[in-house]
């Protein structure tokens, strides 16, 4: 994993960015994230009118000599928002070069980083045989070094259950957080996985990490495949007709992927895991609407 100034390197991009918050969610303590919602704080947002039981002071008495209308000014409320990364360790994370899990660590890292700097809790929970959370959104406790150590202390994890942990995750933060889904989606309950995702009721990002091998195979004539999670092997000859199938069924898996996200009001990312994680950040984040 990365060395300490490279986490470095790493969380001073996260000082030039905030996370991007779109819709109201419930459960926010007072803090300095914005929140689409409106009620205590101090930064105007809107009027409605009055009705008997508001509290006075909040009458705006200079629209009431224009208009003749009480009129209740409205006001922005600064909220403490709680993210959650989920991050899927398992085996076929180690594979690529870099590794996806390599990248996703980064992504986690830079995310919490981004949330703490803001004022912000962040919690980072890792997709095991049950939901891992090596860090807690507990923001009295979190700090940069923190958030470097876990990340690095997070290896594959064997007999992994995204789709349990999902609704592990989501009966105790659903409707509560912002929450970033990190993985490759390669294990046959990727699509259950989504919807219990998407069913958590947070405002939930999917990044879809691939590696450039997955993405276009380099492999040509006879090689010996490995599955990553079983370690089982097959022969292969890989000619043309071979190639053309794969790629027709990596472009069919990833066109469902996005279409599993699309209807479940989930955001999406792909990223190949030998992007720059500024690439990741400054282009396919910020485009995504994860950051800002």
């Amino acid at each position: 994993m990365n060395s300490g100034s490279a986490f470095a390197r790493d969380f001073e991009l996260a000082k030039s960015l905030s996370l991007r918050v779109r819709r109201r969610v419930a459960g926010f303590a007072a803090g300095e994230q914005r929140s689409p919602a409106t009620g205590g704080g101090i930064e105007f947002a809107d009027y409605r009118e009055y009705v008997p039981g508001d509290d006075a002071r909040l009458l705006d008495w200079s629209v009431y000599l224009r208009s003749r209308k009480l009129l209740v000014k409205l006001c922005a409320e600064e909220k403490e928002l709680t993210l959650v990364v989920l991050l899927d360790a398992s085996p076929s994370m180690a594979y690529g070069t870099p590794s996806k899990l390599e990248l996703a660590k980064r992504i986690a890292a830079v995310l919490a980083a981004i949330a703490f700097q803001g004022g912000n809790r962040a919690g980072i929970s890792v997709l095991g045989p049950s939901l891992l959370e090596p860090l807690k959104p507990d923001r009295s406790k979190v700090t940069l070094s923190g958030i470097a150590r876990t990340v690095r202390s997070i290896a594959p994890v064997d007999g992994s259950a995204p789709a349990p942990c999902v609704r592990q995750f989501a009966s105790k933060y659903g409707r509560k957080c912002a929450a970033v889904l990190v993985s490759d989606l390669l294990f046959p309950s990727w699509a259950k996985t989504l919807r219990a995702f998407a069913a958590s009721g947070c405002e939930a990002h999917v990044v879809h990490v691939l590696a450039p091998e997955e993405i276009a195979p380099p492999v040509r004539g006879e090689t010996t495949l490995v599955d990553m999670e079983d370690g089982s092997e097959a022969p292969i000859h890989a000619d043309d007709d071979l190639l053309d199938r794969y790629d027709r069924a990596m472009a069919e898996f990833m066109s469902g992927v996005r279409a599993e996200c699309a209807a479940g009001g989930l955001g999406y990312n792909l990223v190949s895991s030998d992007s720059p994680i500024e690439r990741v950040f400054l282009e396919d984040l910020r485009k995504g609407g994860v950051v800002c």
